[in-house]
């Protein structure tokens, strides 16, 4: 998090931003450009695949070139209003398709600026006006923003739960103050889609399971009752369906539309619904989940459909063609307040809700199905879905982890034990005093996370052995100098890390409680090393590529205003969740750099080296992971890179439970074999700092733009 502060030189006003470093766990003042926090904005903004979306966009210039021609079809001039027209792609292609005048509204004002000079460089700003104003401020009449309603409007102000961005009060507005009655809305309408699964990969995201020993039949930490039967958080959650493990889930439900949203102003959009829909189960399991996407339909008559379904729904894999990738509009994962086991056959009742900004959903067996009964939105009262995110839930639960952390325990917790537990939101803890530890602290920098933990360390009775404390300034009043600590361990996890090394937080925890610690003592892990290999992405690099142009429109001043902000306000590195995007090996892994919990923090380290490509392809970056080692039993690594084995130029397995750093080349280069790639990193400890840098000497110096 950071914190703005102003300060004065000779020349300039410069901007100071205070922050936590993630890796030394200490408070900085950073310099910043005076403009960091809206190149910051600029940055984040745009550079994403959005208008990389090939089908998007030539779908909404289809339906917009329709709604002009029905328009003048019936003798009137087409008059287009354009909300949130950010780079004014969807005015240019109104302008283009012959609308009478087009009024373009933008609230973020470089973008406003930016459309501006895309429409002048494109020869049309004598056809377009851009307000630089929210549509809700917009006035209509002679001295207003419009001199008249529109009769057409496009506009695109959706997410991955279509209404989280204010679509409903847009429209709703838009219908009272801006547009004519009989207007023609681009798209006109949207159906929300839903299906209902078992999964306990997915569930493992929302609720935590005991943890067992190492036989798998002993329970040694219980989940608290309140965690147990907490209903969960009704926020969305996110992801790439389409690279979900088909084998991770069955369907209860097939997908059924449960909403739709007429746009068109023909009926009133409701702030708040419920749907209720008798269904029946397709097959036996357990209904835990909910799987939530939507399509548009651009045009009156129902013919131009723009799906955002999964790859196993989508109309377009009914006709052998590949689906569109976009990161904009993913698919929406909803937790049902109480998992209900069904026979294939069994008759449901589901209710779907929705306020203004989001979804959730119900599902009873018929018997149990009360019509009358208010089902209000469900709020977390445990805790959890608060204090962790999914990714979190869902590492705490994986079981080949757990196996590996309680086996490494077992070999060094004694009954004579006194253990250091520095990890945020760990159950590591209250494991080792159910492994027979004398005592056991842990120190947990969040609040909230520390809230949990003592709810798992109070219902498994383990007060007497366990203390939480929030920094290690605690530790003074309670270690006494003969009873000093013997083991001390992490996961390492801490809750203002992005990227996996950062977490060597640890290490410089344990330089600080050095004081406490018995000279013998152990450390659990013993070391972490940071793996890189090269891939090649199907669709990610699209989220730093530049535009030039999009549908033939030139798009060079938005390339630049979002190169030079992020420039400034960018890493080279940016943490993703791999697993949700195809990507291939074109390296096998190869380390980077090595560190030994086990030694004092010292001086810089510098390493640099060549590795070989092996496979074909084209580059788009570099993937960057860490491997924790326990005790130096390679049997109980912990990896936050590749499940399995890497194959050359084959897809990547990565773990779910984590995000990787990817290091994005801005050039993408053709390599093979004869290929080479270089690197250099350098761990700067005063600061806290891992720097990265990779090179390519490609095949023949060939090099590919971005839009390859």
């Amino acid at each position: 998090m950071k914190f703005r502060g102003a300060c004065y030189n000779f020349r300039r006003m410069s901007v100071f931003t205070i922050k936590v470093n993630s890796v030394t766990g200490k408070s900085e003042w950073e310099l910043q450009n005076e403009d960091y926090d809206y190149h910051q904005e600029i940055a984040r903004s745009a550079f994403a695949d959005m208008l990389h979306d090939t089908e998007r966009n030539q779908k909404y210039y289809l339906g917009v070139k329709l709604a002009i021609e029905k328009i003048h079809s019936m003798g009137k001039k087409a008059h287009v209003l354009d909300i949130g027209t950010g780079t004014g792609l969807l005015s240019l292609m109104a302008a283009k398709s012959g609308a009478d005048t087009v009024v373009a509204c933008e609230a973020f004002q470089p973008m406003a600026e930016c459309a501006r000079k895309i429409i002048s460089d494109n020869g049309l700003e004598g056809k377009i006006r851009v307000i630089p104003k929210r549509s809700t401020d917009m006035t209509v009449g002679t001295d207003g923003d419009m001199e008249h309603r529109a009769n057409v409007l496009v506009t695109e102000v959706f997410d991955t739960e279509l209404i989280g961005e204010g679509a409903i009060a847009t429209f709703r507005h838009a219908h009272e103050e801006l547009l004519e009655k009989d207007c023609i809305v681009v798209p006109s309408s949207a159906t929300v889609y839903v299906q209902v699964v078992g999964s306990q990969l997915a569930q493992n995201w929302n609720k935590l399971q005991p943890i067992s020993d190492v036989d798998g039949s002993t329970v040694l930490l219980d989940t608290p009752v309140m965690i147990q039967q907490c209903s969960g958080a009704a926020a969305v959650h996110d992801i790439q369906l389409s690279q979900f493990p088909r084998d991770q889930f069955y369907s209860v439900i097939p997908p059924v539309p449960v909403f739709r949203f007429d746009w068109s102003g023909k009926v009133p959009l409701l702030k708040e619904r419920s749907n209720v829909l008798d269904l029946v189960s397709s097959d036996d399991g357990v209904a835990q989940v909910v799987f939530m996407w939507w399509d548009l339909v651009m045009d009156l008559n129902g013919e131009v459909i723009l799906s955002c379904a999964p790859v196993w729904a989508h109309p377009l894999t009914e006709n052998g063609h590949v689906l569109p990738w976009r990161d904009h509009w993913m698919q929406a994962v909803y937790y049902l307040p109480k998992e209900i086991p069904v026979r294939k056959r069994d008759e449901l009742v589901l209710v779907s809700h929705h306020d203004e900004y989001s979804f959730w959903f119900h599902l009873f067996n018929n018997n149990d199905w009360c019509g009358d009964q208010l089902y209000k939105r469900p709020v977390c009262d445990c805790g959890l879905h608060i204090a962790f995110g999914r990714t979190r839930i869902g590492a705490i639960n994986d079981a080949d982890r757990n196996y590996k952390y309680v086996s490494a325990l077992r070999e060094y917790v004694t009954s004579d034990s006194i253990c250091l537990c520095l990890s945020d939101g760990s159950l590591l803890g209250p494991l080792a005093a159910q492994l027979g530890a004398k005592r056991v602290y842990c120190i947990d920098g969040n609040t909230l996370t520390r809230h949990v933990i003592q709810d798992y360390i109070k219902h498994n009775n383990l007060q007497d052995k366990v203390v939480v404390l929030s920094s290690v300034r605690d530790l003074v009043a309670l270690v006494e100098t003969h009873d000093k600590i013997t083991l001390v361990f992490g996961e390492p996890h801490f809750v203002t890390t992005l990227l996996p090394w950062q977490n060597i937080y640890f290490w410089y925890l344990k330089n600080e409680v050095s004081q406490f610690l018995s000279p013998s003592a152990a450390t659990l892990p013993v070391g972490a090393t940071v793996w890189a290999m090269a891939l090649q992405f199907s669709d990610l690099w699209k989220i730093r590529a530049p535009l030039h142009s999009v549908e033939g429109f030139k798009m060079t001043e938005f390339d630049k205003l979002i190169e030079n902000s992020s420039s400034i306000s960018d890493s080279p590195i940016e943490a993703q969740p791999l697993w949700e995007y195809h990507c291939e090996a074109l390296t096998q892994p190869f380390c980077v750099m090595d560190f030994n919990f086990t030694k004092n923090i010292e001086d810089t380290v510098e390493t640099e080296g060549k590795v070989n490509c092996e496979g074909c392809g084209t580059c788009h970056g570099i993937a960057l992971w860490v491997d924790w080692d326990l005790d130096g039993n390679l049997k109980h690594a912990i990896s936050t890179g590749p499940r399995q084995t890497v194959q050359i130029n084959k897809k990547v397995a990565w773990d779910m439970h984590t995000r990787q750093g990817v290091y994005f080349f801005q050039t993408h280069k053709l390599v093979d074999t004869a290929s080479n790639f270089y690197y250099k990193v350098q761990f700067r400890p005063l600061e806290g700092h891992v720097h990265f840098h990779f090179d390519i000497k490609p095949l023949l110096n060939k090099v590919f733009s971005s839009k390859i």
